[in-house]
């Protein structure tokens, strides 16, 4: 006997594909080789209902469809398809639509014919849509093509934030012995500027010596000439204070390492007070790669008191918007960073001299993936994701523009 809950299966699939059926907007016929018809769906019950209109000649559509001659087409070539113009009722002869049918003969597992299918669907309203889809189908492949740069730059930014904690930690790691190589620098300097001070001291000694005991000071003047020691005693200062100003160097970069990304505490960032000048600056030091080589920066502080917020989360905002005015000046720029207290507000604007934003897209540069820079050259998520920490901090974002000649960042 068959399983119950098989032809249950059985049963339920079926209704399913008649409902799929029955809820489909065009039309649709199936016929036994003779045209008697076996079923129609919903929508073809109501074209039936139309009446067609051709060379004067008016009838109900599946009296058109299923004529003699027709069926006769259709059985001989096994696929037939034609155009039908529906009126409103028969004693009307203007045309509603066209339907465009697909006829074709249905075969059996063994090959052999068992009857006929028909497919009748609103050509007239796919044409007046087919504009309107052909743009669709261009703003979705442009979508689609951000989506995917999107999901590129997303996958590389994660890679890039693992890298940047594996550099910040290192920072960290490379802190203590920068520390002690900067200290050990800063005592050889004080002992090499004693030493000559006291070879100096031994110099005017000799040669305020008797001429008798000028012999004496022979083998010292043979180890001065083979020590070059004029030439050392003016090179060795410069040195220590060259290897002084390097190791100063990389004690800032660490330090502007440690200071934006916070290693290590980012997931449990607390809210404290800080100088936003510091953040800045910290930033600046970490983008000036980038900027150096187009930009002149211009810094505008003013006395500012410390506010309390999520360090690391500022300075994002203050590198995305300092990214955002070097790629907007194409060969040789200013960017201004400012820095005044309103009443009760701190506001920090970032200003450049760059190509500025078209009125059109004022309104939407905040939106998550708006951008007006080529595919490969944003996400689009900068504007959106510092927006958020603004709003976060209670904060706002406000934007002049001018076409050709900047924008103005201001962060309040």
């Amino acid at each position: 006997m068959p399983d119950p809950a098989k032809v249950d299966d059985s049963a339920a699939a079926l209704s399913l594909r008649m409902n799929a059926l029955e809820s489909l907007a065009d039309g649709i016929w199936v016929a036994d080789l003779d045209g008697e018809i076996l079923y129609r769906n919903a929508a073809a019950g109501i074209m039936e209902g139309m009446y067609w209109s051709r060379d004067g000649h008016v009838c109900t559509m599946e009296d058109a469809v299923f004529a003699t001659g027709v069926l006769t087409r259709l059985r001989a070539q096994g696929r037939e398809s034609g155009e039908y113009h529906l009126c409103g009722d028969i004693t009307s002869t203007k045309e509603l639509y066209t339907v465009g049918m697909q006829m074709q003969v249905l075969f059996s597992v063994d090959g052999s014919a068992e009857g006929l299918s028909f497919h009748a669907r609103d050509v007239t309203r796919e044409w007046a849509r087919e504009q309107d889809l052909h743009d669709r189908h261009i703003e979705l492949e442009q979508v689609y093509a951000r989506v995917k740069e999107t999901q590129n730059q997303l996958l590389q930014s994660e890679k890039m934030a693992s890298i940047g904690q594996l550099a910040a930690g290192v920072a960290h790691e490379i802190n203590n012995p920068i520390g002690y190589v900067h200290s050990n620098l800063s005592t050889l300097q004080t002992y090499a500027r004693d030493l000559l001070s006291l070879l100096a001291a031994y110099e005017e000694l000799c040669q305020k010596l008797p001429s008798q005991y000028q012999h004496l000071t022979e083998p010292i003047q043979e180890l001065k000439e083979r020590a070059d020691y004029s030439f050392l005693q003016h090179d060795l200062p410069e040195l220590v204070e060259e290897s002084r100003e390097g190791i100063e160097r990389v004690k800032k970069i660490v330090m502007d390492l440690r200071d934006f990304s916070h290693a290590g505490e980012l997931e449990n960032e607390q809210w404290i007070s800080v100088d936003i000048h510091r953040g800045l600056q910290s930033t600046l030091n970490i983008v000036w790669n980038e900027l150096k080589y187009k930009v002149e920066v211009n810094k505008e502080f003013g006395a500012i008191p410390l506010i309390e917020c999520l360090p690391s989360q500022l300075n994002q905002v203050f590198l995305n918007l300092l990214v955002n005015a070097g790629h907007a000046i194409t060969e040789r720029g200013v960017i201004t960073i400012a820095t005044r207290q309103i009443d009760n507000e701190i506001c920090i604007s970032v200003a450049d001299s760059g190509q500025g934003i078209a009125p059109e897209h004022l309104a939407r540069i905040f939106d998550p993936f708006f951008t007006t820079k080529p595919i490969g050259k944003g996400t689009g998520l900068g504007l959106s994701l510092s927006y958020g920490i603004v709003q976060k901090h209670n904060g706002r974002i406000e934007v002049q523009s001018t076409v050709g000649k900047g924008t103005i960042f201001s962060v309040y």
